[in-house]
């Protein structure tokens, strides 16, 4: 991943133009705001039900972003906060972030003053590098590249202990960050530009979409539209994604997803 060319889009906030008929849903994962990140190499997404929050991969800083204009609220950085962090989770009362290197899942306490790591815990032994974090008000969700040759991971955790409690394989090699919208986490695959829904049940993908970045990581859920973060585009993406909410889809095998796609 450190190896990707980056450029950054000076791009401010636009909303699209793609409105539709009267009460005609957008197709699925159609962008309706954009503006860049404020880090070169945006990672995780959350949503606090105010800001949104932004981590960085190459300098380990946390940003909190006004989603109406991008602009930055408050940037943190250094001491027990992630070098490498990846993805992000909001609980309702804390951020959860993970470290690219160690695999250290961190509990953050945000308060006027700043951000402070409160808690620290292992990611499951048995599990790959930790890519994407979520908590869908009952359990923390980890989502994990698989070792060399196996797919990605999605681990359900005990939000107190982080104790393993179950995990599914993906079909997905490249799996990214995780949002909860209530009923299904979203995620993409980095590699193929693709979106998806996951059944959490069973960990098949569902409502697949073509990405608007090339490198898709962050994702976040703020009860209206999905955000997406880009490491190439260093963008921040807003997606209607209520056609997955009207439409009853069935799993794909992954293979014919990316056909689909290319």
């Amino acid at each position: 991943m450190n190896s990707i060319v980056r450029r950054r889009l000076f791009l401010g906030l636009c909303v699209t133009g793609l409105t539709g008929g009267l009460g005609a849903a957008l197709p699925l994962g159609t962008p309706v705001a954009r503006f860049p990140s404020p880090g070169d190499y945006p990672e995780g997404l959350a949503w606090d039900g105010v800001h949104l929050w932004s981590n960085n991969f190459t300098d380990g800083a946390l940003y909190r972003i006004d989603p109406a204009d991008g602009s930055v609220v408050g940037r943190y950085a250094g001491g027990r906060l992630p070098r490498n962090p990846e993805g992000l989770a909001w609980d309702g009362s804390y951020l959860w972030t993970v470290d690219w290197l160690t695999g250290v899942i961190a509990k953050l306490q945000v308060s006027e003053s700043g951000v402070e790591v409160v808690a620290e815990f292992d990611k499951p032994a048995a599990s790959g590098s930790a890519v994407g974090l979520e908590h869908d008000g009952m359990h923390l969700w980890l989502a994990c590249f698989g070792p060399p040759g196996e797919k990605g991971e999605l681990w359900q955790l005990d939000p107190a202990t982080l104790e393993p409690l179950g995990m599914l394989r993906l079909p997905v090699y490249w799996v990214e960050d995780l949002a909860w919208d209530g009923r299904w986490l979203w995620s993409v695959d980095w590699l193929f530009a693709i979106g998806f829904a996951i059944d959490p049940s069973t960990g098949d993908t569902l409502h697949t979409y073509k990405t608007p970045g090339p490198h898709p990581v962050g994702m976040a859920w703020d009860g209206e539209h999905l955000w997406t973060s880009d490491t190439e585009a260093d963008s921040i993406w807003a997606l209607d994604i209520s056609a997955a909410h009207s439409t009853a889809v069935l799993p794909r095998t992954w293979t014919a997803v990316k056909r689909a796609f290319r």
